[in-house]
């Protein structure tokens, strides 16, 4: 028992330590970000949530604005998400935007036709990394320049080869701005690969195989890189497992999670991962350290997914 309460502690200053305070009496324990992501509710929609680290709260954003997959401005004054036209719900997910002080959608696609989905900014914030499935219906990822709340001078950084159906997707920036991770489905199946920011000098880091690699995520160094493994495991039935692999490439170590595990994110410290994982209410958002240690159930009645990290203001 004294090991488990030692370890408990262990695990409580990490959370601390990595959301900006601990390190006794006079720390101010006040976090440095907070977490965003989805929530499929009784109605079957996905609203934004945000979970409050320093209150242990969540709550819905914008009245429960429809949407997925949110990401942040590196500032905490804005959402970037996907969603259907608030007038066409069976419109395909388009790119939107949330304004945190003026909480009304956006849309930022230009074609309503086309799926637009998984955005990512770029540490300097003038910049967005997205999937398109404009020219090629697998996806590609394209770059776009973020200014005045639109973006500008959209440009293809993965067009595929001749006819081919090429999917490229779940785009993350390096912590430096330099280089963009995400899954391509080259070279036998879906595995994580490096680019430069303009789209030269693609390299595959995770080896293909009987599993597919998705959702890659820095770490705050730029050493390594989170990712989402899904394979067969032993008994033949489908699972999802994090991995951690060098950015250079090798062999990933994986994390001893509890569950399906699914879309790590590093924190801005590098400190902590927060993940979504399926549990007995359909899914939960998990804070863990680097190591797999579990620190934080986060949940609400629904089922939450695709976590991402969100500055205080």
């Amino acid at each position: 028992m004294a090991r488990l309460a030692a370890l408990a502690a262990a695990c409580m200053g990490i959370f601390l330590a990595a959301c900006g305070g601990g390190g006794g009496e006079a720390a101010d324990p006040v976090p440095t970000h907070d977490l965003v992501f989805d929530a499929i509710g009784a109605d079957g929609e996905p609203r934004l949530h945000r979970y409050d680290l320093l209150r242990d709260r969540s709550s819905p954003l914008a009245g429960g604005v429809r949407g997925i997959r949110p990401v942040a401005h590196p500032d905490g004054t804005a959402l970037f998400y996907a969603a259907s036209d608030p007038l066409d719900a069976q419109s395909p997910s388009l790119l939107h935007w949330l304004d945190l002080a003026d909480p009304r959608p956006r849309r930022l696609s230009v074609d309503g036709a086309a799926v637009e989905t998984e955005p990512s900014v770029a540490p300097d914030g003038r910049r967005v990394a997205y999937t398109s499935q404009r020219e090629d219906p697998g996806g590609d990822i394209v770059l776009a320049r973020w200014a005045d709340g639109a973006l500008h001078d959209r440009r293809i950084l993965t067009p595929a080869p001749g006819d081919l159906i090429d999917p490229d997707r779940t785009p993350a920036w390096s912590p430096d701005g330099t280089r963009l991770a995400f899954t391509a489905y080259r070279q036998g199946g879906p595995a994580i690969w490096v680019m430069a920011a303009d789209g030269s000098q693609a390299r595959r880091i995770t080896t293909p195989g009987n599993w597919g690699d998705f959702s890659p995520s820095w770490s705050a160094d730029g050493r390594m890189i989170a990712f989402q493994r899904s394979d067969a495991g032993a008994d033949g039935t489908l699972r999802s497992r994090i991995g951690l692999v060098d950015a250079a490439g090798g062999e990933p170590r994986f994390l001893p999670l509890p569950h399906n595990a699914y879309d790590p994110r590093f924190s801005p410290d590098g400190r902590l991962l927060a993940y979504w994982a399926r549990t007995d209410d359909g899914g939960d958002i998990f804070l863990a350290t680097p190591e797999g240690v579990v620190l934080r159930r986060i949940g609400t009645p629904q089922v939450d997914r695709h976590p991402a990290w969100v500055r205080r203001r």
